[in-house]
């Protein structure tokens, strides 16, 4: 059995998988070539792994129990996969019989996914987030619904455009990589690229063309976009552990904290929602660091109140 495959499916399991891990893990599956081959990597895993012991003064989990709850999980990532490989991109860009068939993928708080889409192209879906997409795409167009944050990396394909909307703003490609910051309760929508180019439209008009290293901030409360530079490392930091806000809302900042941890933020004034920050904080040091780096920042004091974090003066 493949030590680093066993090593990258349980980063996969706990959802701790970087963009690369997610590559690497889904590459080696489908090296194995047939179903028949899959399975035997899922037999092979399953075998392998120890019991699991619990908590303190409750019952060990059954060394079957273990094997048969992980064998679901990568059955149903290996079902997914199969089902992807079986749709080649030529198949999808010639699409002689059209289909409505529309598919949704969305994640709980703290949860993030990596999805396949039928053209190829890689979705790395955030906390809290859902995409809608058809079974086949058609030849002229290939169009998804995001609400919430993904970072995309868009098989290229000549004449026929990958279009992302996002409640009024559009983010149209041929072919690269870039992120979507798009959750409907904060003040600003935020596209960052990072490999080619895209044309960001809002309410049917462009507001930008974007190349590598750059981003547009769109407000939606103000309709007004704001194109800047940003740093390669920064595009999409969130699937390397980093939460980045550049100029963002303190109401915005604890919003996205309560995704990311699936925790419950109070604050004790609305005027501390208003406060403006940029900081970059670490989602493995949890929320109580990130907290306690905002307050400071701030000026203010957490408190804990029947399992809900309280800011205020």
């Amino acid at each position: 059995m493949n030590q680093r495959f066993k090593h990258l499916f349980r980063k996969y399991l706990d959802n701790s998988c970087s963009r690369e891990e997610f590559d690497e893990l889904f590459a080696y599956m489908e090296q194995q070539g047939d179903q028949n081959s899959l399975d035997g990597l899922l037999e092979s895993f399953s075998e392998k792994q120890e019991p699991i012991e619990s908590l303190p003064g409750k019952r060990l989990l059954p060394r079957i129990a273990v094997a048969a709850s992980i064998l679901v999980v990568l059955s149903g990532a290996v079902w997914w996969f199969s089902q992807q490989r079986s749709l080649p991109v030529k198949d999808v860009l010639n699409n002689s019989v059209a289909s409505v068939t529309t598919i949704s993928r969305s994640t709980e708080k703290s949860e993030y996914k990596y999805l396949l889409l039928p053209d190829s192209t890689q979705v790395w879906l955030n906390a809290d987030s859902k995409l809608d997409f058809p079974e086949n795409f058609d030849n002229k167009k290939r169009i998804v619904h995001l609400k919430g944050e993904a970072y995309f990396d868009v098989r290229h394909a000549d004449k026929i455009p990958f279009i992302i909307y996002t409640g009024e703003v559009s983010t149209e490609v041929l072919g690269t990589a870039f992120n979507i910051k798009a959750y409907p309760d904060m003040e600003k929508i935020t596209v960052s690229v990072k490999r080619g180019k895209v044309k960001v439209n809002y309410a049917n008009k462009q507001v930008a063309v974007l190349t590598k290293g750059k981003e547009v901030v769109i407000g939606n409360l103000n309709k007004e976009a704001k194109e800047k530079p940003v740093k390669e490392e920064l595009t999409a930091g969130w699937q390397e552990g980093n939460l980045v806000y550049d100029d963002y809302k303190v109401g915005d900042i604890l919003a996205d904290l309560e995704r990311v941890y699936d925790v419950d933020i109070k604050v004790g004034s609305p005027e501390l929602k208003e406060l403006r920050v940029t900081t970059t904080l670490k989602r493995q040091y949890g929320v109580e660091s990130a907290l306690e780096i905002l307050s400071r920042l701030i000026g203010t004091e957490i408190t804990i109140n029947n399992g809900s974090y309280i800011i205020k003066k």
